[in-house]
Parts: C-alpha cells; structure tokens; sequence
C-alpha cells in the first residue's frame, strides 16, 4: 500500500487518502514531496513572487513534519526573486541530503526570466555536500541557479540523470562538475549562455543520452563510448564524439552553417553515427562537390535532411547530392525542401553530367523520400542522379507539398503543384526500373 500510494500525484494521493482511516495513515509517510509555488500558494506564475513568505512557511511545515524519514523525491518550484530564499534553499538542499533523496529538483527560474541578471540566480551550495549524503542522489534537474564547485568537491558518485537549465557557469565550471559523475547516463543542458569550448576530459562511459540546446558554445567534445543518443541546436560549432562508437541517433539543428562545412565536421566529430537529422536554418550552399574527401559515415544508414533554400542557393542544389558521397552503407533518404515561392521550376544551376566521371553508386539505398519538390532543375537533377544509381531502390515518394515548415504564399498566387508533378512522372519514366514502388503525390 505504501509503495502504491507513493507513485500517485498530489491531488490522487489526497482524494485516495479519504476512502479509508487505513490509507490516511500513509500521508505521514510519503516518499514524495512536491512543492510548486503556483499550486501551493493557489496563485497565478506572475503573481508568485508576492506570496513568496507563505510558500517558505508551507514548506518548512511539511518537511519538519517528515524530519528522519526517507524522501525519494523533493521538487521546488517557485521563482527566485527575492535573496530570503537563499537561507530556505540551502535549508531544503541539506533536508534532502539527510532525507536520503534520489531525486532533486530545484527549479528557480521566474515568469519573465529574460529580464533577470545572473547575479540574481541561487547559488547551488557544494559545501553542504559530503561523501555520504551525495551518494543517495540519483537524478537532479537544476533550473536557475550559479554552479561554482569548491576545490572539495569530488562529484555525484552515483548520479544518473542531470537536467541543467538557464544555469550560471563556466564552461569549465560544467565540465569539471561533469568529469566527476563517472556513472551518468542522461544529460540535458538547456539555455545555459556559456560563451566557451565545453570540454569534457573525464570519460563518461555510461552516458547513453546527450542534449545540448541553445548554450552559445564554441565547441563540444565528450568521451562517451557507449553514448547513443545526441541532441543539439544552437549555432554551428565543432562537435567531438569520435570515441562514441555505438552512437544511433544525432539530431542536429544549426541556426546557420556552409553546407559542405557542416558535412565535413560531422564527418570529422560524429564518424559512427547511424541515423541522422540534419537541419540548417539559413543554409548557404557552394559548388562544392567534396569528391576528394577520404572521410566517411562509415555505419550511417537512415538520413533526414531539411534543406532550407532560399535566394540565389536555388542554383546550387545539385551540390548537395555530394554528402551521399560520404555515406557507403544509407538506406533511407529523406530530402525535405523549403525554399521561395519564385524557386518554383526555376531552370538554373549546374546538371548532373557535371559531376563527369565522379559518379559513386548508392548500391544499399531502397527507401527514397523527397517533400517540397517544385521542379527546380537543381531538385530534379538531384532526384534523378540518385534514381540512377541506386540499383536497389524499392521505394521512391516524390511530394510536391511542403512537408517542412511553413511557406508564406504571396497573395493571389497559387502552388503549382501540378507543373512539378507531371515533370517527376515524365523524367522518372525512362530511368526507374518497374521493380520500383513510385508514389508522385
């Protein structure tokens, strides 16, 4: 009954508790603590900080009432805006350590967070912490608070999960932090304005999930062997994970980046990566072709690629085709192009037979997906070099319909889909054997 009434939400838990005198007796004994501001004080998120004492007293109530038992989970939620909070703070963080706490969650961050000054974040107290108490933390999400660690500190020894948010630290604060939790499986840095190289020297060898999102780096490297999964947005910078060999998934999108640049430092960062999403914001592309590369996506199999055109780049489609040089072994291909109205059937750029004799063979492609077709010569000789060879083809979806993000029409105009698609169904007839399922939509 205990371990059953413990995985219920606040309010389940409060409705179960008055079916019987038997269940009221387990809400001395919750494993799980919650606190939110806004539930608590019954007050809307940009109201909270006027009722800031009532929520330090609610819960210093509770968690005195549950003083020498086991906790598994304390969440704070409430806004940090006012320097009373800092003594409850630490108050709380040091309940949790003697609780025995699993699961931490402090999350600080205000309604309108953008305007507040880092100088105005939590301070996390590492000089709370020591050897045995830190041993019980297995996950911990800290949402706006400074990371300073001591010269003391020594790491979460058995931390598994750690969520950082709109954190205020050095680059080499995080990743002195990060060398010591030699048994973290899944990291998530969020929104953290770092400005530097993030540089992790200690291996990681049980980290299986990576997220890095808008942290205004200039560079990411991780020892992670067993890593699988890697997640980033933000601006285009150098990414190291040449050591994760079993890496599945790498979901990439960049703000702004030189196509075949991009290509070549993933080549050179991400070597073992199995299935890619690549999307660029602002994609400038070059008659670059990359014929003499020696680099390869040695077990890439499965490609998304978003291809957002815009201006003169229209000219340079055909380019693109040049990062399948790179990929000996991919079976699935998803092209998904956006791009101005005013590319429709646009007749310029540079024709297969331009490649000349550099032709390769996509001898393990079968699946061929390709949206926002409007009959661009750079789009149809891309389409029909790689129909041409692929000799294992089994699938090709040809969509004239814009299938990645939102294309503003002019007005009074209207997608001439119809031009497009009779132009895939003329040009692929002579080329696609009829082993070949064809779907022209």
């Amino acid at each position: 009954m205990y371990t059953i009434m413990s995985k219920l939400p606040p309010k389940e838990f409060a409705r179960t508790n008055v079916l019987s005198s038997k269940l009221r007796c387990t809400r001395s004994v919750c494993p799980r603590l919650s606190f939110n501001g806004v539930e608590v004080c019954k007050c809307n998120k940009t109201s909270l900080h006027q009722h800031t004492g009532r929520f330090i007293h609610e819960v210093n109530a509770i968690l005195q009432k549950h003083h020498g038992m086991v906790i598994e989970t304390l969440e704070v939620r409430i806004d940090f805006v006012h320097s009373i909070l800092i003594h409850h703070l630490n108050n709380w963080v040091s309940f949790a350590l003697s609780a025995r706490t699993k699961n931490l969650t402090l999350d600080l961050k205000p309604a309108k967070w953008l305007s507040w000054n880092y100088i105005d974040k939590y301070v996390f107290p590492f000089e709370l912490l020591d050897n045995e108490r830190i041993s019980h933390l297995q996950q911990m999400q800290l949402s706006f608070v400074t990371l300073k660690p001591s010269s003391q500190y020594r790491g979460f020894p058995n931390l598994k999960k750690l969520h950082l948010q709109l954190v205020h630290a050095s680059a080499k604060d995080i990743g002195h932090v990060l060398s010591h939790c030699c048994n973290l499986e899944w990291l998530c840095i969020d929104r953290c304005n770092l400005n530097d190289e993030l540089v992790v020297n200690g291996p990681l060898t049980h980290l299986f999930y990576l997220r890095i999102d808008r942290c205004s780096l200039t560079k990411v490297e991780f020892h992670a062997v067993n890593l699988a999964t890697f997640v980033y947005d933000g601006s285009f910078l150098p990414v190291g994970l040449r050591h994760s060999l079993k890496l599945q998934s790498a979901n990439i999108k960049l703000d702004e980046g030189v196509f075949h640049h991009v290509i070549i430092s993933l080549l050179k960062g991400l070597p073992n990566v199995q299935n890619l999403t690549l999307r660029i914001g602002f994609l400038h592309l070059e008659k670059q072709w990359l014929r003499d590369n020696p680099l390869k996506f040695s077990r890439l199999k499965n490609l998304q690629l978003f291809m957002f055109i815009y201006g003169r780049d229209v000219e340079n489609i055909l380019c693109s085709v040049s990062i399948l040089r790179s990929m000996p072994f991919i079976e699935d291909l998803e092209v998904h192009f956006t791009g101005n109205h005013w590319h429709w059937l646009a007749d310029v750029g540079p024709r297969r037979k331009d490649f000349g004799g550099q032709y390769c063979k996509y001898d393990h492609l079968k699946n061929l997906w390709i949206t926002g077709f409007k009959g661009a010569r750079g789009q149809l000789e891309f389409l029909l070099h790689v129909v041409e060879n692929a000799p294992a083809l089994e699938v090709l979806t040809v969509d004239t319909h814009q299938r990645a993000g939102t294309e503003h029409w002019p007005k009074g105009s209207e997608p001439r889909f119809k031009e497009a698609k009779e132009m895939a169904v003329t040009s692929l007839s002579t080329i696609i054997p009829q082993t070949v399922d064809l779907h022209v939509i």
